[in-house]
């Protein structure tokens, strides 16, 4: 599946789009919710910080969800991620997405690609 994201709009519904045909796939609730926290923030980053639009191609294969994020600005976030202090307004997004991902993050010319294990719940 691939969505054309301009603006937080066609973000919200790309998201719901895509997590409809998880369900559609009997992917467990638990992960549906992990692409879901994934796709929001990576693509939430783009529109946010590399002033430009994306793409979100999802996929599952071999027992995960592959996300691919394309942007004409590609946005790549730090190697090491840390939560941000308990006080702080931002900076959590890119640790939960490391902590659902662990060392499936990959980094390519034209954007990141992620890869979530789908949990039998």
């Amino acid at each position: 599946m691939i969505f054309e994201i301009q603006n937080n709009e066609m973000l919200a519904n790309a998201v719901k789009l895509f997590c409809d045909f998880l369900k559609t796939q009997n992917v467990s609730s638990e992960s549906i919710f992990d692409c879901k926290l994934v796709a929001y923030e990576l693509l939430g980053n783009v529109l946010r910080h590399a002033n430009g639009t994306a793409q979100l191609h999802g996929e599952i294969e071999g027992g995960f969800v592959t996300i691919k994020i394309i942007s004409q600005n590609v946005y790549y976030p730090k190697k090491e991620n840390v939560c941000a202090d308990v006080y702080a307004e931002h900076g959590r997004g890119l640790f939960l997405v490391d902590s659902v991902c662990k060392d499936s993050i990959f980094v390519e010319e034209d954007g990141l690609r992620v890869k979530i294990k789908i949990t039998n719940v």
